[in-house]
């Protein structure tokens, strides 16, 4: 099968870009510092948290046919959005164009141009279609699939003027609600906010956001009706 990657939500083979290989599946680096204590051997290592890993350039070799067509690759080829790589057709990553893309003529008679473009890609990758759960009882269990703790996206409808949402060790309470009405709770942006988005209730929530881990989590709570559920799995 033809390698080919996605970028900014256009495909490279719909941009007659061939690449000249699969792309390797890369895991970033985990990031670490190495401590040297005076009359210990070795160092020590300390990680600066859970699951913190370091962004990473991925070199991707392009060949393209026409010269007229290089202009277009180059005004495509720029700037920061999602990639999809062939060998790992079922996730994304943000990723931005670094460095300068110089496509070079190798072929006179085919008219045939070949260079490299270096994406600073970010550590975590996200599934390129993922289905919500939705939790209508408390005490109901949802699986992340992915290899890191996760910061859900959680779209709750209110039954009572507060409710609260529990997971992964962290419990929320939201006061000043509106009853059957929906709110977003965006536990990375740490934000809740109603679902026409006229209303900003971050101020009136009290506890920690609730977060995944990797695994099955209990989700607990009362005040409302129903959780639907983007998970936001990550990999590495």
């Amino acid at each position: 099968m033809q390698s080919y990657f996605i970028f900014k939500g256009m495909d490279s083979r719909a941009m007659d870009v061939r690449m000249s290989g699969p792309a390797p599946i890369v895991r970033g680096e985990e990031r670490v510092s190495h401590v040297t204590i005076p009359g210990r051997p070795g160092e020590l290592t300390l990680t600066e948290g859970s699951d913190i890993y370091n962004s990473y350039i991925h070199t991707i070799t392009i060949s393209v046919r026409g010269g007229l067509h290089v202009r277009d690759i180059y005004k495509w080829l720029r700037g920061e959005g999602y990639l999809t790589l062939s060998s790992e057709p079922d996730r994304k990553q943000k990723a931005r164009v670094i460095g300068a893309v110089t496509l070079t003529k190798v072929s006179r008679n085919m008219d045939r141009w070949s260079g490299e473009v270096q994406f600073y890609c970010e550590p975590l990758k996200e599934l390129l279609v993922s289905a919500p759960d939705t939790v209508t009882s408390s005490g109901s269990s949802v699986i992340n699939n992915g290899d890191v703790k996760s910061r859900p996206k959680i779209t709750a409808t209110a039954s009572s003027t507060s409710m609260t949402v529990a997971a992964g060790g962290k419990s929320l309470t939201v006061t000043g609600l509106t009853s059957a009405s929906s709110y977003i709770i965006d536990c990375d942006a740490e934000m809740v906010i109603s679902a026409d988005g006229t209303e900003n209730l971050t101020a009136n929530s009290t506890g920690g956001f609730p977060v995944l881990n990797p695994g099955a989590n209990e989700v607990t709570g009362s005040g409302w009706s129903s959780l639907v559920i983007d998970r936001r799995e990550r990999f590495l």
